[in-house]
């Protein structure tokens, strides 16, 4: 017995709207801005007295790299001294990353932060007392 036979129906896949069509055509845009406005975010860095002195001037390179991560960015800061000490470095990686909301860790000597955050990376080290420089390309 066929599904005809029971009373069903075909559905119908005929329709009046073509390929393409914008299912947002029918909605009201009046009163929104034509296009999203520039982030001219500022940068706001506050930071513990104690902490000002970690940097004497040292400099630092701050590049983005994607290779071998998977398509995914990352932050590195090179050049951060071995002789802080490990409480130290670890202290400054929990801070800047909660700061940044965004997750990081150490590779050997260098840090590494995700994301793109050079410019905010940029102005922390800078009030700890470090040179940072932007690196690579």
């Amino acid at each position: 017995m066929s599904r005809r036979d029971k009373g069903e129906r075909k559905i119908s896949t005929d329709s009046d709207l073509g390929f393409g069509s914008n299912p947002f055509s029918s909605l009201d845009g009046s009163g929104l801005p034509e296009a999203l406005p520039e982030c001219t975010k500022e940068v706001k860095v506050t930071v513990k007295i104690e902490e000002q002195s970690l940097g004497n001037g040292e400099r630092l390179e701050i590049r983005r790299e994607k290779s071998g991560r998977g398509g995914k960015t990352v932050t590195t800061i090179r050049g951060i001294p071995a002789g802080l000490g490990k409480n130290k470095r670890d202290r400054l990686l929990k801070r800047l990353k909660n700061s940044l909301g965004t997750g990081g860790t150490w590779s050997g000597q260098d840090m590494e932060l995700q994301g793109d955050r050079r410019a905010e990376i940029m102005e922390w080290m800078r009030a700890m007392g470090f040179r940072p420089v932007l690196a690579g390309g």
